[in-house]
């Protein structure tokens, strides 16, 4: 009987330690720039885009792309060094701040990514690629795990 209880305890270890070191590989292996090419290659694919399209559009994307990464990046950095201390309230301000003005900032990049690819797009391609985008953003939420959180 105790080798029972031994062994079980024992592979309950083991599982929670290959659970755990598992989880901790898989967070280091996200590629950004994999992750703009998914993108890029299901947005031509929904709004249907030219060749032509594709070879004047694709900088400008990737433009964006890395902007807004850069952006999310600042964010994550900011929670990641506030979460475990306790905040003054001139940082919580700080803060703040930090995170407004970086939602302003993604609308302006926002704004001159849209003046841009309305100049090499006609109103409806433009329109479907849009469309595409935010397709893809909800695929994104669809296969995320329920209840993860990041």
């Amino acid at each position: 009987m105790k080798n029972i209880r031994f062994y079980t305890l024992l592979v309950l270890i083991l599982a929670t330690m290959f659970s755990v070191f598992g989880q901790q590989g898989r967070r280091g292996k996200f590629n950004v720039d994999e992750f703009h090419e998914k993108k890029w290659s299901f947005i031509t694919t929904n709004a249907s885009l030219s060749p032509a399209e594709m070879q004047t559009v694709k900088p400008i994307f990737m433009e964006y792309e890395k902007k807004n990464w850069e952006l999310h990046q600042e964010i994550r950095k900011m929670f990641h060094q506030s979460r475990n201390r306790t905040l003054t309230e001139k940082e919580y301000r700080q803060l703040n701040d930090k995170m407004v003005n970086n939602e302003i900032k993604r609308s302006q990049y926002l704004r001159e990514y849209h003046l841009k690819l309305r100049k090499l797009l006609k109103p409806q391609t433009l329109y479907k690629y849009y469309r595409a985008e935010k397709a893809f953003e909800r695929q994104l939420l669809d296969k995320r795990p329920r209840g993860q959180v990041q």
